[in-house]
């Protein structure tokens, strides 16, 4: 009798022994494994997010990924990027032999066709100096003329502001970004300057500004490597400067005589800029010694330049003059070849006292992607 409930003991263990080698031995589905964020993920609009599919018992697995509902890889590895701001439904299918396992997460692309950040701001010696407030800057920040900001006043000859983008703007087929001028009536052209972010470390640090090339970067009257050093006032007189071009002078405004055009500078005894020289804007067509008629030279400023109105490149819906990132060139001349840009400069470039005008000055109101902004609208 023992030895039967020995032997049916014996063979029930058998059973369930290999009851559990089958289910060990069943094939095993795959399991995606990717620590994703509980909110999704959140990108800067033309930036590159790099998700990597993980997943275990995935030997031999296919991957298909899509961005709201459009397959758009079948890698491991999806290299998300979108110009476009918005939150994108991104999926993900793992499949073997055995099964298949999917997910799903939103990433949010997050910009602003705007500038979003100054830099570094110098006012150029000029007629505007002591009003200028420690926020003019502002201004230049996002929607132009929204809030009640205004513009900003770069001043005489050589005052610029240095400014960025949340994300890179790329180099398209035609114009790819805007500045926004005053708006007003007279010209008063700035060179552009543009730098590209190739460090990644979100400043204007990576080597010489590129220069973007304008109708008059040829021009006989252009000077290029420009440098001028302005002077504090001594009692109470005019500006003086010299620069590297062997000349020297005054500022001498049409009206008021005294050292308020040094306003800002503190006790700075001088301050210098370098840049480009542009020819002189202005002339006076008055054919009357008493009265003075200043007019924008002819065929001068046709395209490429900050302010100027009445151009091939301005937009009169913008207010703002547009710009090709294809015009950048390297310090020598030839076409430094760019496929975006992040950050911009604009430089007062006009070195000229124009009679009741005072110093041309260029006033700028901000900036923008215009394919973002196009996208936008």
């Amino acid at each position: 009798m023992k030895k039967r409930i020995s032997l049916s003991y014996t063979l029930f263990a058998g059973l369930l022994f290999l009851i559990s080698c089958s289910k060990n031995n069943s094939p095993l589905l795959p399991e995606i494994t990717m620590d994703i964020p509980s909110q999704g993920y959140e990108v800067a609009a033309g930036d590159q997010l790099s998700l990597v599919a993980q997943a275990s018992n995935a030997d031999g697995a296919s991957y298909r990924w899509t961005s709201n509902g459009q397959v758009v890889s079948q890698e491991q590895t999806y290299n998300f990027s979108s110009d476009v701001p918005g939150v994108y439904q991104i999926g993900l299918n793992v499949a073997t032999a055995q099964g298949a396992a999917s997910t799903q997460f939103k990433v949010t692309v997050t910009s602003s066709p705007y500038i979003t950040k100054v830099f570094e701001y110098q006012y150029g010696p000029g007629q505007h100096a002591s009003i200028l407030t420690t926020s003019e800057s502002n201004n230049l920040v996002g929607s132009p003329w929204a809030d009640g900001k205004s513009f900003v006043h770069l001043g005489g000859w050589g005052g610029y502001i240095v400014a960025g983008f949340d994300h890179k703007v790329k180099n398209r087929d035609g114009y790819d970004f805007a500045v926004y001028a005053q708006p007003g009536a007279s010209s008063e052209p700035g060179v552009v300057y543009v730098m590209k972010d190739t460090n990644g470390n979100g400043k204007p640090d990576d080597g010489n500004w590129l220069q973007l090339k304008g109708s008059e970067y040829d021009n006989a009257e252009t000077v290029h490597n420009y440098e001028v050093t302005y002077y504090k006032p001594a009692n109470g007189g005019n500006v003086t400067w010299e620069d590297n071009q062997g000349n020297t002078g005054e500022l001498v405004p049409n009206y008021g005589t005294d050292s308020w055009w040094w306003a800002g500078y503190g006790d700075k005894t001088e301050v210098n800029f370098n840049g480009e020289r542009l020819p002189d804007a202005y002339v006076n067509t008055s054919t009357n010694d008493s009265t003075e008629n200043w007019a924008l030279g002819d065929g001068l400023f046709a395209w490429g330049y900050a302010e100027t109105y009445n151009n091939q490149d301005y937009d009169t819906s913008l207010k703002a003059n547009r710009f090709d990132i294809s015009n950048a060139v390297n310090a020598d001349g030839p076409p430094a070849n760019l496929d975006g840009i992040d950050f911009i400069k604009v430089q007062s470039s006009v070195f000229q006292i124009s009679g009741w005008l005072n110093e041309v000055s260029t006033e700028v109101s901000g900036a923008a992607d215009l394919n973002m902004l196009d996208n936008a609208n």
